[in-house]
């Protein structure tokens, strides 16, 4: 019913609204397609992606000015998010109003965001498409740049960037190229699985922390969130949590990897053993004793190896285990 009555909708040129309306005031911006608002009675942020637009990313030309004009328009001031829906990373995404100005409309006019129409509704937002043309006959903002790249095409070959700055190291810059081979050329690298395993190739694109990460398959449109089977590594601003994100990062992040799956958790994320070559980087995390064996799931027969390398860590005094 709810599919035919959007259908009759549309058929009449009338807009539904949006499914929530929330007012309050912009925080914190964190890029040019992104923010933190408090809503009104509330005292904690909430994360807000800008719908229908998609800014530089920040290692990105422009991605300073693009941040610094969604700034001026919404930071400290009253705003109005017209909700589109949640994403998978939990942010709300909404049409973001502070009083009658359409802010993602006007960081489009300014040549500061693409029109992102892999997302947008090609005729309800046909203004962000005009204002992208307009933009661009203009030669303003991205535009003035004879080498400008769209931010999506950008991070297929650099990875996603954090909203957050997080610390790297010069030899592993968030724009190296991430090299994709074959799928033969990625299978002959590993070792031989079991007859019967279910296994991923693809390259990992992005370390979230030390025991999850983001695998991009070929020719895959999303992106694949990977946990870490039977590692329990510390939370954020816990003890050895950035150590074992910077462990992670070092061994598997742009790397071409395999992962055996195990299951597929409640949230929808893939489970599995991840392999570097030959390296188990499960076994790797927990060996320099950034992360612990998962007592939960991690078997004292199946992953009699996991263990041997948790007691191997105790013994030797090392990381957690200091």
């Amino acid at each position: 019913m709810k599919r035919l009555f959007a259908f009759i909708l549309l058929l009449f040129g009338i807009h539904e609204a949006p499914a929530e309306v929330l007012r309050g005031r912009c925080s914190y911006v964190q890029d040019g397609d992104s923010l933190k608002f408090v809503q009104q009675g509330h005292s904690e942020e909430v994360r807000v992606r800008l719908y229908g637009i998609d800014a530089p990313e920040k290692n990105q030309e422009f991605s300073g000015q693009s941040r610094k004009k969604l700034e001026k328009l919404t930071r400290g001031k009253k705003i109005r998010l017209e909700v589109v829906e949640k994403d998978q990373y939990g942010r709300y995404v909404a049409k973001v109003y502070v009083g009658k100005t359409y802010v993602n409309l006007e960081m489009v006019k300014a040549g500061l965001a693409w029109h992102y129409d892999f997302h947008a509704d090609e005729k309800a937002d046909s203004d962000l498409a005009q204002a992208e043309e307009a933009a661009r006959n203009a030669r303003k903002g991205v535009w003035s740049s004879d080498t400008v790249v769209n931010p999506r095409e950008h991070r297929r070959t650099h990875g996603t960037v954090h909203s957050e700055p997080v610390e790297q190291s010069a030899e592993e810059p968030s724009a190296t190229p991430v090299h994709r081979k074959s799928a033969h050329e990625a299978k002959a690298e590993f070792p031989t699985f079991p007859a019967g395993a279910q296994v991923l190739y693809g390259v990992c694109r992005h370390v979230q922390d030390g025991d999850s990460l983001r695998l991009v398959e070929e020719g895959a449109a999303a992106d694949t969130i990977i946990q870490l089977h039977g590692v329990d590594a510390p939370e954020r601003y816990m003890p050895y949590a950035e150590e074992a994100r910077a462990l992670a990062k070092k061994l598997a992040e742009k790397q071409q990897i395999a992962v055996v799956v195990e299951t597929v958790d409640r949230y929808g994320r893939t489970v599995g053993r991840v392999y570097v070559g030959n390296t188990c980087l499960n076994e790797q995390l927990i060996r320099a004793g950034v992360a612990r064996c998962h007592g939960k799931y991690a078997d004292p027969v199946r992953d009699a190896d996991l263990w041997a390398a948790q007691q191997a860590a105790q013994e030797a005094r090392v990381g957690l285990w200091k």
